[in-house]
């Protein structure tokens, strides 16, 4: 039996339990044993207002406890393995201290916030031969892996030009609203942005050059514009969280290929031709769901693959990273 904690109890960290619990009737290899951040009331209350269709009532919570210290938690359940789903201040922290203790993780995008961070917790996973994943939660959405078949295996020939773009209102949710200062989440290139950024090094590598620039308007590092440079193809990505409250989310990819154009919106693709279009049917399953599954198959079957790399997302974060770089210094940045 394999036995987990989560840390952290915001809004994916009930996402991901409502996943694990409905996993554990099918599997039957894996168990709750403790949360952090959240007592068994708030708890209750918390998973009532904001997770609606989840029955709690199947949920035995008679063998989990609760704690408020991550390190006590560590130290009395040793779990073997957590699920660390808090801001991304503290992601390296927890991280490599529950690796150390011998601990698996997962934790939640982004990587860090910092080079030297995503190093050390690697570092932490390769010294201790303990598993690290971290939840890029798109390279496991069905439209996203389509596109990304699309490309690997040229079916509409060569990718010759990409756009991605992320809208969102101001994130005012967060406690404090430690989300808006950079220093603690890196801002809007870093927190939101690294979606399109790591798809886009999901989809092609890591571009030769890149060249971006930001608007600081409502907040730091509210926006990020920027030209990525390779070889034979040209990529455009851009974000922004400083639209008013009442804009809605938009995230939209657009491919060009030498024999199509492919675009990706609220979870369909279309595919244009110059004699048709059509929309290829997807698999149903949500990208949460199959990145759980994917975290049980890498710690229970020892099945890693490229998708769970976590060197391959901290090339992310250095194109994240470079695009901060490139704003502020007002020059092209190679990579």
């Amino acid at each position: 039996m394999y036995r987990y904690a989560i840390i952290g109890f915001g809004g994916l960290g009930k996402k991901h339990l409502s996943n694990l619990v409905n996993l554990e009737s099918k599997r039957g290899d894996i168990k709750l044993c403790a949360i952090c951040g959240a007592d068994i009331k708030s708890f209750k209350e918390n998973v009532k207002l904001n997770l609606g269709s989840v029955d709690i009532s199947n949920i035995d919570f008679s063998s989990c406890n609760f704690y408020e210290d991550y390190k006590e938690l560590i130290d009395t359940e040793k779990p073997d393995f957590i699920l660390s789903t808090v801001p991304t201040y503290l992601h390296e922290e927890i991280c490599v201290y529950a690796l150390n203790h011998g601990v698996h993780v997962f934790s939640e995008k982004p990587m860090a916030l910092s080079l030297t961070d995503c190093a050390n917790m690697i570092k932490a996973s390769k010294e201790n031969h303990k598993k690290l994943m971290i939840g890029q939660c798109l390279r496991f959405d069905p439209a996203y892996t389509k596109l990304k078949e699309y490309i690997d295996n040229e079916t509409f020939g060569k990718a010759y030009r990409a756009e991605f773009t992320r809208y969102s209102q101001k994130p005012a949710w967060t406690w404090k609203n430690w989300i808006l200062d950079p220093k603690l989440s890196g801002g809007c290139p870093v927190d939101m942005h690294i979606h399109d950024v790591d798809l886009i090094n999901w989809f092609f590598g890591k571009p030769n050059s890149l060249h971006s620039a930001i608007t600081e308007k409502k907040a730091e590092l509210e926006s990020v514009f920027t030209q990525m440079f390779y070889d034979d193809l040209l990529v455009i990505a851009n974000a922004d969280w400083s639209m008013t409250q009442t804009f809605p989310f938009e995230a939209r990819c657009l491919v060009n290929f030498e024999t199509a154009t492919v675009i990706l919106e609220d979870g369909k693709i279309t595919v244009y031709k110059d004699d048709e279009s059509f929309s290829p049917n997807l698999a149903e399953n949500d990208c949460f769901t199959e990145e759980i599954e994917t975290l049980l198959k890498l710690i229970i079957d020892d099945e890693a693959t490229d998708i769970t790399s976590p060197e391959s997302v901290m090339t992310s974060v250095e194109i994240a990273l470079a695009e901060i770089k490139s704003a502020k210094e007002k020059k092209e940045i190679i990579l």
